[in-house]
C-alpha cells in the first residue's frame, strides 16, 4: 500500500536542512516602537494642553472667552436678621441707664435744692436728683457712660469740698449783691479725677438757680 507522506517532505524535515534553509534566508530584525513610560491614561495625561487632551478631557478656556458653567447652585444662608436703622448703634453705645431695680436703696437720702447745695454740714454725703432736675439734665447731655450710673437706685452726687464752693460762689452771683462778674473757670485733673461730675454738679445748681445752661458734651 502507497504511503500519503512523500520521502522528500521526511527527508527535509531533519535538523540538518533546517540548518541549511536558515544559512539561506536569515532573519530579519523587527523594530517595535517604544512609547516613554506614563501611570496616567492617555486622556488626562496633561488636560490643559488641547492638542494632548483626549475625548472627555476638560480643556481649560482661553484667555478673554466667556465660558458657560451649568452646575448645582451653592446654597447661601438667606440673612434674616434686621438691620439696625442709621443711627441705631450709635444711641445705643451712648444710651444712659440712670436707675438700677435690683440695687438697694439708700434709706432718707434727700435730693439736692437751692437751700442746701452750699451747706457745709453735707460735706460727704450724697444728695439725690429729682426728677424734674435728672429731664433736664438729660436734655442738655450732662450724664456720661462712663459715670457708673447704672449701679445706683436712682441718681445721685456726692458732696465734695470742691462741690460746696461752687455751690457758694454760684450763690452769691445770683444774690445781686455788688456788680455783675463773669468768672471763668478751668477744670484740671487726672482721667478719672472726677472733672465731668463736678461740670454736671455746676449745671445742676445753675439750673436749680434758674440759669440758662448751654453744654458741648462732645
Amino acid at each position: 500500500m502507497a504511503s500519503s507522506v512523500c520521502w522528500r517532505c521526511l527527508t527535509n524535515a531533519t535538523p540538518q536542512h533546517a540548518l541549511r534553509q536558515a544559512a539561506r534566508h536569515p532573519p530579519q530584525p523587527v523594530y517595535v516602537p517604544m512609547l516613554s513610560f506614563s501611570t496616567s491614561p492617555t486622556p488626562h495625561r496633561n488636560p490643559l494642553n488641547p492638542k494632548n487632551a483626549g475625548p472627555g478631557a476638560k480643556v481649560a478656556p482661553k484667555k478673554g472667552t466667556k465660558t458657560l458653567i451649568i452646575g448645582k447652585k451653592k446654597f447661601v444662608a438667606e440673612n434674616r436678621a434686621r438691620r439696625p436703622a442709621p443711627g441705631e448703634r450709635k444711641a445705643l453705645r451712648k444710651r444712659i441707664v440712670l436707675s438700677n431695680v435690683n440695687a438697694l436703696e439708700v434709706p432718707g437720702m434727700q435730693d439736692i435744692n437751692e437751700e442746701n447745695m452750699f451747706d457745709g454740714r453735707l460735706e460727704g454725703h450724697v444728695l439725690g436728683f429729682s426728677g424734674q432736675l435728672v429731664d433736664q439734665l438729660r436734655a442738655v447731655e450732662a450724664f456720661k457712660s462712663t459715670q457708673g450710673w447704672g449701679l445706683f437706685r436712682r441718681p445721685g452726687t456726692l458732696m465734695r469740698s470742691e462741690t460746696l464752693d461752687l455751690g457758694k460762689m454760684i450763690a452769691e452771683m445770683s444774690s445781686g449783691d455788688g456788680p455783675r462778674k463773669t468768672i471763668r473757670k478751668v477744670l484740671v485733673g487726672e482721667r478719672g479725677s472726677g472733672k465731668s461730675m463736678l461740670l454736671l454738679q455746676a449745671m445742676t445748681m445753675a439750673m436749680l438757680k434758674g440759669w440758662t445752661v448751654i453744654n458741648l458734651p462732645e
